[in-house]
């Protein structure tokens, strides 16, 4: 008797699903998942070259014009600045005091600094590569965390502070190395 209500019922319900026009369900076999990937690429440029002009023996000088600074890379960038010294000058991270010595200081600011809002433990650089901060070369920007792209673009400033005396009058270049990392 049990078998035959069993048997009754699963003819029942098939019965019904036929009327409903319920089909069996299949899964797809094989599955498919779309994989993809983005190299990453840091990549940032600088406008320039930075001209102060004639300077005067121990004074300083803001430049007349900002490097536009962009992160040209795809992921957010943070910038890192170093220098390298013209042959016969050396630069000092405190304000020059003997012959031969000068200070280049750079800021991020989004318009002309004035000389006092640089000061050497924040804006001074050097040969050794320097990664930007909220408050390593910052000013009302800063060099770190730009995006991508023209919202990435930064003002770059620089300030520099002449040798005390010197025996070279010739035009000096003084190379600026902007690096980016990710983050």
């Amino acid at each position: 008797m049990k078998m035959m209500r069993l048997s009754l019922h699963r003819t029942s319900l098939a019965v019904l699903l036929g009327v409903l026009g319920a089909a069996p369900a299949f899964a797809a076999n094989p599955a498919t998942i779309s994989v993809t990937v983005t190299i990453q690429n840091l990549s940032v440029s600088a406008t320039g070259p930075i001209a102060f002009g004639t300077v005067v023996s121990g004074s300083e000088a803001v430049s007349g014009s900002a490097s536009t600074v962009t992160n040209d890379g795809n992921v957010v960038e943070t910038m890192s600045l170093s220098l390298t010294n013209p042959s016969s000058w050396t630069a000092v991270q405190a304000a020059p005091s003997v012959a031969e010595e000068y200070a280049l200081l750079a800021q991020f600011n989004s318009s002309a600094p004035t000389a006092a809002s640089f000061t050497y433990g924040n804006h001074a650089l050097s040969t050794v590569s320097v990664a930007a901060s909220g408050t390593k070369f910052a000013g009302n920007q800063s060099g770190l965390s730009m995006a991508v792209g023209g919202g990435g673009a930064k003002s770059l400033w620089f300030r520099f502070n002449a040798p005390t005396s010197t025996a070279v009058t010739t035009q000096q270049t003084i190379s600026v190395t902007v690096t980016a990392s990710a983050g």
